[in-house]
């Protein structure tokens, strides 16, 4: 016998109809396919776990994952969670412009120093107190 999902029914989600217009209003991918697997859930109450993710292309777990932001907290745990991507750092920086701007100057000002990668990552610690590493420093000097 095929696992039986456990969806729970929000009463703001219903009546399934109203789930189209919904759909067709979302941007986001993501949270559009979501939706789309919890709507089949609810339409086919019976449907195993397995042909929705035949359907839909997805893993077991991130079909579990969906279910579950959805039964913890509606339609809104169906939302991306953080829309620029997945790593929490990514959209946001965390060391301004003005530190790399202040090491271009000081690089430029001292010629004859040789500023080593490390030597620019210690630099910019050193003024932001905060950690990167030599890879993103040297992103960040070639945006400048």
């Amino acid at each position: 016998m095929p696992k039986k999902i456990n969806l729970i029914l929000h009463d703001t989600d219903r009546p399934i109809e109203k789930w189209h217009d919904k759909i067709k209003a979302i941007r986001n991918n993501e949270h559009k396919l979501k939706m789309l697997v919890i709507e089949k859930i609810m339409a086919n109450p019976n449907i195993s776990a397995k042909e929705v993710q035949e359907t839909f292309f997805i893993s077991p777990r991130t079909m579990y994952n969906w279910i579950n932001q959805y039964n913890e907290n509606g339609l809104e745990g169906l939302k991306a969670t953080n829309p620029k991507g997945r790593g929490s750092g990514k959209g946001r920086t965390k060391v301004s412009d003005e530190v790399f701007k202040s090491l271009k100057e000081e690089m430029a000002q001292t010629p004859k120093k040789k500023w080593t990668l490390k030597m620019q990552q210690s630099y910019v610690e050193e003024q932001s107190g905060e950690k990167m590493t030599v890879q993103a420093v040297a992103y960040r000097m070639k945006k400048i």
